[in-house]
């Protein structure tokens, strides 16, 4: 292989893995798994200039994946980050399309998990009578278990001190004890804002050792949040069983449909491995570049309305 044509590579993969490391802040593993599906498509297609490389070669690599016995977890996985890396050069007009645009993720014979349509959400949302306190408390809990995608005992857990709402973010700790930046939406801000500025509660909110209390300024329990989500999905005349995990796991399924990146939804859940991630991954959907209020279902209905 030329060296000098080896480097022209290099030089597009890290440049594409700097903007990726500055820009979406992901986690050192992530990162890597980047790194090592880009170089393994240079070793597997002999292509030393992405610029260059054409359907047949997308098409070459893609046989190659087949003909090593790949899972097609793992086919999904790197067709993602070759679709999003010829994106990065795409719009940098470094290449004139995507090559990899045609290829959809294989299907994936998964364990699909429950989850609630946009439509029902909104209704569970709508449901809430924001005239009681209580009322805004609870639109709080499920726009963040929604939004967010939190677990029922990261939201028990959430404190008024990990809230950086201007900054767009909230600090969540997950399974052992890992800390990680989670995007909060306008919908999300708003709920919560209407929740904190309560006149009653801000003193004890203040000084609450948690984000969300009962009548008694006590944290409320998964249990006690549990009930919560029972009631508001009762009164909204949702059929459907539905726990504080099915908001998480509509989360994860409505970003994918809408074509955010299976890695960025796995650092935006928390999961420790990618293979927890891929059972959402079943829609059979192109994963591209993804950010959090460019899919997410209730960001998308705000745009249209500022």
């Amino acid at each position: 292989m030329d060296t000098n044509q080896s480097k022209i590579i290099d030089i597009q993969t890290e440049d594409f893995l700097q903007f990726i490391r500055l820009e979406r802040g992901l986690s050192s593993n992530t990162i890597n798994a980047y790194a090592a599906d880009l170089s393994e498509f240079g070793v597997l297609t002999g292509c030393n200039d992405a610029s260059k490389a054409k359907a047949r070669v997308a098409a070459k690599y893609v046989d190659a994946l087949k003909q090593a016995g790949r899972k097609p977890a793992t086919v999904a996985r790197k067709l993602s980050s070759l679709r999003q890396f010829y994106e990065y050069l795409l719009k940098r007009k470094i290449v004139n399309d995507n090559p990899f645009s045609s290829y959809s993720a294989p299907k994936i014979t998964r364990y699909h998990p429950h989850y609630l349509s946009p439509a029902d959400i909104e209704k569970i949302l709508n449901s809430i009578d924001l005239s009681y306190e209580t009322g805004k408390r609870d639109k709080a809990i499920i726009e963040l278990l929604y939004g967010s995608g939190l677990r029922i005992s990261e939201l028990a857990g959430l404190k008024p001190g990990d809230l950086e709402l201007e900054a767009s973010f909230i600090r969540v700790t997950g399974k052992g004890n890992k800390q990680r930046l989670v995007p909060v939406g306008k919908f999300t801000k708003d709920a919560i804002n209407l929740y904190m500025n309560i006149e009653s509660d801000k003193t004890k909110i203040g000084s609450a050792r948690t984000l969300f209390h009962n009548r008694l300024g006590k944290p409320l329990s998964r249990t006690g949040l549990w009930k919560i989500i029972r009631k508001r999905v009762a009164l909204a005349g949702i059929s459907k069983q539905v726990s504080p995990h099915t908001f998480r796991h509509s989360f994860a399924t409505h970003l994918l449909e809408g074509g955010a990146d299976l890695r960025v939804v796995q650092e935006m859940l928390g999961h420790a491995d990618i293979s927890t991630t891929q059972i959402y991954t079943s829609v059979d959907k192109d994963y591209l570049i993804a950010e959090h209020r460019k899919y997410h279902p209730r960001e998308l209905a705000g745009s249209g309305s500022k």
